[in-house]
């Protein structure tokens, strides 16, 4: 009797304490439940450069396709291939979900837990920029995007928006912060300093990075939009563009976690697997022009240096590998550079756009900043630079090879710029001189869109289909500002 009570009595005081709170036994009190906007920002922020980074032909096989990398034994990618792993669903979904989604989730929470709204303005202009920069990235990977509907979560299936439409407005955007951090006194991320991973709150370098950004944006267009173009690079180059390798956009990776470390050793060495070598393009380009970077970049096998054939079974140990210092957990992961805004000046003076300098002066100085970032000196890149084969007055081609050589060459590890930048300028003519083994058709300009787009939103994805030339989801499809 006494046992059947003490069981009545607690089962009558569980449902009491149920009946007057029933909800708090649903809250894990060790949980969060609301995210700091720090916390959003530095994710997207991280993922946005994970991004970038990684090696995964499943999600960034660019340096498979512009040859500065080839593939061992999976040789997909580097055949134009894309039916194995699905890169165009893995880059498209990355963007959107790893990066966006927390940069906008950020941008709204930093007007919730930031003191100062004056702050929260800036670090809101410092992720609306890196917004710009992945929108860049999927605009201008796959043609017309889900743009002013893509992150609204009441909206399941968005429109696909015009692709210049949207390239007018990301340029609109970047004024707007450069204008906006130009004119603050106040900091970004105050307190929080540690959030900002890339710049540590400078509101100074995201300024110099959003001008960078947009002359890079203003070249890209130079060919198709003169007029546009011509305001974006001035306004760019007036604004302070990047000027040395200290502004260089680096993330620097934790050591001590495999998760956060920099994804190329994930994938080369932590992995324990071996699906990537040096491709011989570029390899065979940098040793005949005595290029200094050739110890930095390669390592050497049996005494020389040698790359891999694209679209052929290379083997491992066969051919030079990648050096140490890529292969280091703490390898920081580099997005925009010096270098890149050399280039771009020096292209923008050669379309005849009034940013100073000359086409030379501004070649010389990004092969010069590639030359000094991967460790060898101003000695080295003026010895190189004196090469006739070399040099910008006696170098062989139009400016538009001359460039496109050299730029091909400093973009190595720059992922998905060494792709755009060939498919810019059309140097080096991969079509013509290294057609990859089995290749299924010529050089992709642009990665299809996600297989699952077609099922889950067939009448936005219809029309963005019909607006490419052709009306077919072709890799051969040119996007607007393609030559």
């Amino acid at each position: 009797m006494k046992k059947t009570n003490f069981i009545i009595i607690t089962f009558c005081v569980l449902f009491s304490a149920c009946k007057k709170d029933l909800t708090s036994l649903n809250v894990n009190a060790k949980a969060a439940t609301k995210v700091p906007s720090v916390t959003l920002f530095t994710t997207g922020e991280k993922r946005l450069v994970d991004y970038y980074t990684s090696t995964s032909v499943a999600s960034a096989p660019f340096r498979v396709l512009s040859q500065e990398w080839t593939e061992n034994s999976y040789v997909y990618e580097a055949q134009y291939n894309f039916s194995a792993y699905q890169a165009q669903s893995g880059w498209w979904n990355n963007l959107y979900v790893g990066a966006l989604a927390n940069l906008q989730a950020a941008k709204t929470n930093f007007f919730l837990d930031v003191s100062d709204p004056n702050v929260a303005v800036n670090d809101a202009r410092i992720a609306d920029i890196l917004e710009v920069f992945a929108y860049d990235l999927l605009l201008n990977t796959y043609g017309n995007i889900p743009y002013s509907q893509s992150l609204n979560n009441t909206i399941p299936f968005p429109k696909y928006d015009d692709a210049k439409t949207v390239y007018a407005d990301l340029l609109h955007r970047l004024d707007t912060c450069i204008t906006g951090l130009g004119s603050t006194t106040s900091g970004a991320f105050v307190g929080t300093e540690g959030a900002d991973l890339i710049y540590g709150a400078s509101v100074a370098e995201w300024k110099k990075f959003a001008a960078t950004l947009e002359l890079k944006m203003a070249v890209r267009i130079a060919g198709v939009d003169a007029a546009t173009a011509t305001t974006a690079a001035t306004k760019a180059v007036s604004a302070g563009v990047f000027t040395s390798n200290d502004d260089n956009a680096l993330l620097p990776y934790d050591p001590s976690s495999p998760t956060n470390s920099n994804p190329i050793w994930q994938a080369l060495v932590f992995s324990g697997r071996h699906d990537f070598v040096p491709a011989s393009l570029l390899v065979t380009t940098m040793v005949g022009w005595n290029d200094p970077r050739v110890p930095l970049y390669f390592t050497m096998y049996n005494g020389s240096y040698s790359g891999g054939t694209p679209g052929l079974g290379n083997g491992y140990g066969k051919f030079s590998d990648f050096t140490p210092q890529m292969q280091t957990p703490a390898y920081p992961g580099n997005i925009l550079n010096y270098s890149q805004a050399e280039f771009w000046l020096a292209e923008a003076v050669a379309r005849g756009i009034a940013v100073g300098g000359t086409v030379q002066s501004h070649y010389n100085n990004a092969i010069t900043a590639s030359i000094v970032f991967w460790g060898g000196s101003s000695s080295d890149a003026a010895t190189y630079l004196a090469q006739p084969a070399v040099n910008y007055t006696t170098a062989a081609g139009t400016w538009q090879q001359k460039l496109g050589y050299q730029e091909w060459i400093a973009n190595y590890n720059m992922n998905w710029d060494s792709w755009t930048d060939i498919r810019r300028l059309g140097y080096p003519n991969l079509d013509a001189i290294s057609m990859p083994v089995a290749a299924h058709g010529n050089f992709p300009l642009r990665l299809v869109y996600p297989t699952n787009e077609s099922g889950s939103n067939p009448t936005n994805w219809s029309a963005a289909v019909a607006a490419l030339p052709g009306g077919q989801d072709v890799v051969s499809a040119k996007l607007f500002w393609e030559p």
